[in-house]
């Protein structure tokens, strides 16, 4: 399945807009305020719900407007599916199929995945670990079917502890704790053995793409898995859960287990995050994203991917190697100022749009 036409009212600085995409590399290219990175909104909006950018949808509303919608000519063996997205500034949403009302935007995220880049957007590498740690959890659940029933449980158990943590009522000796603290363990574990298992099939991906992209050794950049109960069993994990309530209470939440967990890169031996700039962060963050897109490509379906001002990001070498790297395998929309980045072979073989300025 790939997008075949975008259609949209209202979104952003554009009053409407309409763009034809191919199957393969499209090159959407203009001048700034032209709309290139509001056709990745508009395609991030329907196909995955939420903006490219962090950001309220009514804020992605055309100023003096009420209203946005956006339209998808989406192409699967021939034939044609409409997918489309209305807001409000008011709250209110509205998703079709063909005119038919849809609850969500999962039945879009099964057919057609979407993997983006924005240059700006560092949250991956430089914000919580709980963005990195949802990163491993969407590569481990496409992996193991069983994944997010653990996860599920797991995240149950662990509220049900903390609400007792918080609990005047409830001594810290309370068998209440027992059953709860039984399943942190069991499912924690499990977590824990899927994410290193996941990493490590998936780190192949990762060093492969960042060799292909720069030229380095696969192994100049890592990604390392750091978790608390590495060392921990089963039983001995839940012996210690028990052991650490009444830190726990001080405390308010469950120090131990995987929601504590974090995914670092590293390169050279220097955590990226605190020791390489931001252009080298953001080729950190290219990686990551480009290496996701591979790995599902090779392993379930090819999503559409969105990168967005990518080449002004890059020297003239990586220039080649990224649209090499890209153009194997599945729709992909690059966003560009200037068509001099790529090569006249490269423009031949693209779909390239020419957007300019709404008047």
């Amino acid at each position: 399945m790939f997008v075949r036409e975008a259609r949209l009212q209202n979104l952003r600085s554009r009053r409407t807009l309409g763009v034809g995409l191919g199957p393969g590399l499209t090159i959407l290219v203009g001048p700034n305020g032209a709309g290139k990175t509001t056709v990745l909104e508009a395609l991030a909006l329907v196909l995955v719900g939420i903006p490219l950018r962090a950001t309220a949808i009514r804020d992605l509303i055309t100023r003096g407007q009420d209203h946005l919608r956006v339209e998808l000519d989406l192409e699967r063996a021939g034939s044609i599916i409409t997918a489309a997205a209305a807001y409000s500034r008011g709250g209110e949403r509205r998703l079709t199929a063909d005119g038919a009302v849809l609850d969500d935007n999962e039945r879009w995220r099964g057919l057609l995945p979407v993997r983006t880049f924005v240059p700006d957007d560092l949250r991956l590498i430089k914000g919580s670990p709980k963005r990195r740690r949802e990163y491993l959890d969407t590569l481990a659940t496409r992996r193991e079917p069983g994944y997010a029933r653990d996860l599920g449980q797991y995240e149950e158990a662990l509220t049900q502890r903390n609400a007792l943590l918080r609990s005047s009522r409830v001594a810290a000796d309370s068998p209440q704790f027992t059953p709860w603290e039984a399943i942190l363990a069991q499912a924690g574990i499990q977590i824990c053995r899927w994410r290193a298992a996941t990493l490590s099939a998936f780190i192949e991906s990762f060093q492969q793409t960042h060799a292909a992209l720069t030229g380095d050794a696969p192994d100049t950049l890592h990604l390392s898995y750091r978790t608390n109960i590495a060392d921990l069993d089963e039983e001995a994990y839940r012996d210690r859960l028990a052991e650490m309530r009444t830190a726990d209470r001080q405390r308010t939440y469950t120090h131990l287990g995987p929601h504590r967990d974090d995914l670092r890169l590293v390169r050279d031996g220097l955590d990226v995050r605190d020791c390489a700039s931001q252009g080298e962060q953001r080729a950190a963050l290219l990686t990551l994203v480009l290496a996701e897109w591979r790995y599902q490509c090779e392993n379930d379906r090819c999503p559409l991917l969105l990168l967005d001002d990518v080449m002004s990001e890059l020297d003239e070498t990586r220039r080649r190697a990224l649209v090499g790297y890209v153009s194997q395998n599945g729709q992909v929309v690059v966003t560009t100022t200037d068509l001099r980045y790529f090569t006249d072979d490269e423009l031949h073989k693209a779909t390239v749009v020419e957007l300019v300025a709404e008047e």
